[in-house]
This record gives structure tokens, C-alpha cells and sequence, in this order.
């Protein structure tokens, strides 16, 4: 069975490791269809034939029957146009996540026209942030959005510039930490769906979490993976109690939070993606259970300085909302995002990312 060098296992999302040992340690290998476009477009897609040999020479994919498609390399593509398909058992490619998606958007933003990022400007980034955000923890999660030959020097940066962890060993010892940092994927919580459904799904793969993985690392479960971000962190606080650390807000761009508002003018305190309003309807929520221990980690979209200032803003006004930070746009890049979209031959997907034929993909495995 082929497996991953050491050193490319250092450069992968911590959370993907971690979930091919939970998944191991369940016995649960779905088969799934992961899926892959990007928002930023129309442009051309590059970086496929280096993806696949990735696949070919580091993952069973094609020995137990799993296919690859995707659009050739140089095709034209729009945004949120599917620009690959991967079908196969879950544990063949969780691990491939971070590396396929940073170079194919390496490779796409180049094809596309942007300049390969300078690690100056990374650390200047990181630096305006960490001004904004004296006290609060920052950590680095951007592997995927570059290739991971750059992986050390933008970790070294970040942490340069005032980010306290990286989500890969490799970034992070670059950067003189010790270890990666990451907990739970949307692509483990769908994992689980697919064997207990989606109303228990986020609080068994945190469950999972706590029976196998090592008690230093704090517990920290993702609960928007099915729109019900108040539900689910409940869920979630009853069955770990004083175990679970804090939840992860990633909610899709194309949803409003549970709890949250819809736009009312305010960009980032209503409206979709993680907002104010959201993070504020679970915090208030969490306390009134008297889950007040249980602090709240955001990600997804605080590269924007705009939006880190309303969420200084609001906890200037309403008190505590989060805890921490996790973010990757610490640079402009053609970011490709994957989501498992079938489970079992069946569709089921993170809410508002649901599966999208393309009759222009081809087969490369």
C-alpha cells in the first residue's frame, strides 16, 4: 500500500492526519465523492497532471477502483464549476487534501496571472492582523492554498509576523514550534453522517476525537458543517462536558449561520458566512447551558481586515465571543476548496455545497 514520504505527511493539515487515525481506529472507510472548484474566475485550470501523479504514486485510489476526473490542464473554467471529482474509500485520499488543493491553486493563480506570493508581504499581513488582535490567539491554515514547497517559508512568516501555531509539522517547525495544530474536518463529520445521519454526526466525530486522540490536545469540535451551529454545539458540550475546549465556526459563505441574521447592511455582523450575529447566538447560547468553559475558534474569511475589525467591534460592545483565530488568506490566491459530496453513493454534503455534474471532466484515474 503506497503511503505518503514523511516529509510530505509533515506538510498536510494536522486535522487530516488526525482523522485518517480516528477513521482507522472506528473501522469507518466510506466511499465518497469529494468535489473541487474555486470562487475566484473565470480563468483557466492548471496543475491537474502534477495532482494526479500525486495520486498514482501515493494513494490506492485506482488499485481499489476509485476514479479521478477532472478538467484537463489549461481548460477554461467558471466559478463554483466543479473542476475535479474524486470517488473512492475515504482513508485512500484524506491525507492527499492539503497537498492536491495547494498545487492545483498554486498552479491555477499563476495560470491566471497572480505573482507567487512574497514572504514579506505574508508577514506584513500577519503583523496587521496581530495589531488588530493583540490578545487572542492566531493560527496559520493556509497549506492549501499554495504549493506546499512554499509551506515552510509562509509558516516562518506568519509566526514572524505575530501567529502563534501553523496546521502543518512542517510549517510549524520552520517556524521553531513544535507541532501542527488541527482537530476535526468537515470531511470527518461527514464520514460519521454517513453511518449515524447528520443530526448526530458533528457530536460523534467529536466523540471519536476524544476516545482517540491524545488527551493533550484540547478538544475542539467543528459544528457548522450542517447549518445547525447553536444545535450542534450543545449537542456536542452535553456529551463532552468539561472535556470539550471550545467549537470551530466555518459556516459556508452561501448560508446564514443558525442563529445568525440575514444582511441587513451590515457586512460581517449579518448575512452569510460567519458573522456577529452567529458567533454572538452561540456564545449567548453555550452560557445560558452553563457551558460558559466552552470557547469559540472562527475561521473562514478573517484574512479581510474589515471583517476582524467588526468582530473587535462587537465584543467591545457585547462581551465575549471568541476565542481564537484560524486563518489561511494571509496572501491572494486562486484558493481551491473540496467538499465530500456523496457518501455511499448517496448525496450528502456539508449544507450549501451540494453535488454538481460536469460533463467536461475527464477520467485521469
Amino acid at each position: 500500500m503506497p503511503t505518503l514520504s514523511d516529509n510530505l505527511r509533515s506538510h498536510v493539515d494536522k486535522y487530516f492526519l488526525r482523522s485518517r487515525h480516528i477513521l482507522a481506529a472506528e473501522g469507518l472507510d466510506p466511499v465518497v465523492t469529494m468535489q473541487v472548484f474555486f470562487r475566484d474566475g473565470p480563468g483557466v485550470f492548471a496543475g491537474v497532471d502534477e495532482a494526479v501523479a500525486l495520486f498514482r504514486a501515493y494513494s490506492d485510489l485506482p488499485a481499489h477502483g476509485g476514479a479521478l476526473f477532472a478538467l484537463p490542464e489549461g481548460a477554461a473554467y467558471t466559478p463554483l464549476e466543479p473542476v475535479m471529482h474524486i470517488t473512492g474509500r475515504l482513508t485512500d485520499f484524506i491525507e492527499l487534501e492539503t497537498l492536491y488543493l495547494g498545487i492545483v491553486s498554486a498552479a491555477t493563480s499563476l495560470a491566471n496571472g497572480l505573482p507567487v506570493p512574497a514572504p514579506e508581504a505574508v508577514e506584513a499581513k500577519a503583523a496587521a492582523i496581530r495589531a488588530l488582535l493583540p490578545d487572542k490567539p492566531l493560527m496559520y491554515f493556509g497549506a492549501r492554498h499554495w504549493h506546499p514547497r512554499s509551506e515552510e517559508a509562509f509558516c516562518r512568516a506568519a509566526v514572524a509576523g505575530g501567529f502563534d501555531a501553523c496546521a502543518t509539522d512542517a510549517g510549524a517547525r520552520a517556524a521553531g514550534l513544535a507541532a501542527g495544530v488541527g482537530t476535526i474536518p468537515h470531511a470527518l463529520v461527514l464520514a460519521f453522517a454517513g453511518k449515524v445521519g447528520r443530526e448526530r454526526a458533528t457530536c460523534e466525530a467529536a466523540l471519536a476525537f476524544d476516545r482517540h486522540i491524545e488527551a493533550a490536545c484540547p478538544r475542539v469540535a467543528l459544528v457548522d458543517t450542517f447549518n445547525r451551529e447553536v444545535d450542534d454545539a450543545l449537542d456536542t458540550a452535553r456529551a463532552l462536558g468539561e472535556r470539550l475546549a471550545a467549537v470551530r465556526l466555518d459556516t459556508a459563505g452561501e448560508l446564514v449561520g443558525q442563529g445568525g441574521e440575514p444582511c441587513d447592511g451590515r457586512p460581517y455582523w449579518t448575512g452569510t458566512g460567519v458573522t456577529v450575529a452567529g458567533t454572538l447566538a452561540v456564545r449567548r447560547a453555550l452560557d445560558a447551558a452553563g457551558f460558559a468553559h466552552v470557547g469559540i475558534v472562527l475561521s473562514s474569511g478573517f484574512g479581510n481586515l474589515e471583517k476582524i475589525k467588526a468582530f473587535v467591534q462587537a465584543e467591545s460592545a457585547h462581551g465575549r465571543l471568541f476565542e481564537s483565530l484560524g486563518i489561511g488568506g494571509l496572501f491572494h490566491s486562486y484558493a481551491a476548496t473540496a467538499d465530500i459530496v456523496r457518501v455511499g453513493g448517496a448525496d450528502l454534503a456539508k449544507t450549501g455545497r451540494a453535488y454538481r455534474k460536469n460533463p467536461r471532466l475527464i477520467r485521469f484515474i
